[in-house]
């Protein structure tokens, strides 16, 4: 099991909860109540900020469609996504609809500026 912090969506819903391992991110929102905007015709409204609780990659591999995403809408640039294919990293800016709960980590809305 792995836990799984959001904070800043609600106040009343905010808080750890238990998740599996590869359990998607938006289904353990959407159990817990907490809101994530999951159209996939507009990820701009389903960007998250994790943070690493522990040392290992909390979250799962990302596949270059979302890195390529990610990069169009300018929440993460050319760089970091050249750097997170060679290193098998995630960035910090996360599409919450293909996350996968990988381990302990905390989740924060994102929104581009």
């Amino acid at each position: 099991m792995a836990k799984v912090i959001f904070m800043h969506f609600d106040a009343d819903k905010d808080g750890i909860y238990n998740a599996k391992i590869g359990e998607p991110l938006i289904r353990l929102a959407r159990d817990k109540g907490i809101l994530i905007e999951s159209n996939s015709s507009d990820y701009s409204q389903s960007l998250v900020k994790v943070e690493h609780i522990t040392d290992e990659e909390p979250t799962s591999y990302m596949e270059d469609e979302e890195l390529d995403i990610l990069v169009e809408l300018g929440a993460i640039t050319q760089e970091e996504a050249l750097e997170c294919q060679q290193y098998t990293i995630s960035p910090r800016i996360r599409i919450a609809p293909m996350m996968l709960i990988k381990g302990d980590v905390l989740v924060k809305p994102f929104k581009l500026t």
